[in-house]
């Protein structure tokens, strides 16, 4: 809260861990008082606390933390045969972007046009690549999308480089950085046409 009042923070990211230092008082608290000064937050979300983000700019859970986080017990849980349920969730918890990962599928995409209000869905597939190590993948998708966030990039495009950054970071062996040079260049070979979008 000092921090907030001091200097203007251009992205606050919860990554919960379900290690115990977030709790529901927590979040609310933190998320009022940066909705007041108008700092965007992105989360990674855990089961436990999964509900209590509430107004937020960006909801990066994975298909098995969405499952479990809506207790849907379909095996067959999916985006194809349940984005009314997705949407529904997105729209009571006032999110205005939800990234949801897929491993190898890449990422479902639904967010807010701001231009009239409605939901829009995109799904944007992975890129074929060498995987050594998947540890990290989550972490680098959403640093990059809180990146994209506070430099109110459009959502389609966060969503494909934060992809692109999490493909990336998978074909080395360890938690690796993700490099910039590297990332920009793959960037600008995929996604030119996201440009002027």
């Amino acid at each position: 809260k000092k921090l907030l009042e001091n200097v203007k923070p251009d992205v606050i990211i919860f990554q919960d861990y379900n290690k115990g230092t977030l709790n529901n008082n927590l979040i609310k608290n933190v998320v009022e008082v940066a909705s007041d000064r108008d700092v965007p937050i992105v989360v990674d979300p855990k089961l436990k606390n999964f509900n209590s983000f509430k107004n937020v700019s960006l909801f990066k859970p994975n298909l098995k933390e969405l499952k479990e986080g809506l207790k849907n017990t379909d095996e067959n849980f999916g985006i194809e045969n349940h984005a009314d349920i997705i949407l529904n969730f997105q729209k009571n918890q006032n999110i205005d972007i939800l990234l949801l990962t897929l491993s190898e599928k890449g990422v479902f995409l639904n967010y807010k046009d701001k231009t009239n209000s409605k939901y829009v869905s995109k799904h944007i597939p992975a890129h074929i690549r060498s995987i050594a190590d998947v540890s990290g993948a989550g972490d680098t998708v959403i640093s990059v999308a809180a990146l994209c966030v506070a430099l109110k990039i459009n959502p389609v495009l966060t969503a494909a480089i934060a992809n692109l950054a999490g493909g990336l970071v998978c074909e080395k062996v360890g938690v690796v950085p993700i490099e910039r040079d590297l990332l920009q260049i793959e960037a600008e070979k995929l996604y030119s046409h996201y440009i002027n979008l």
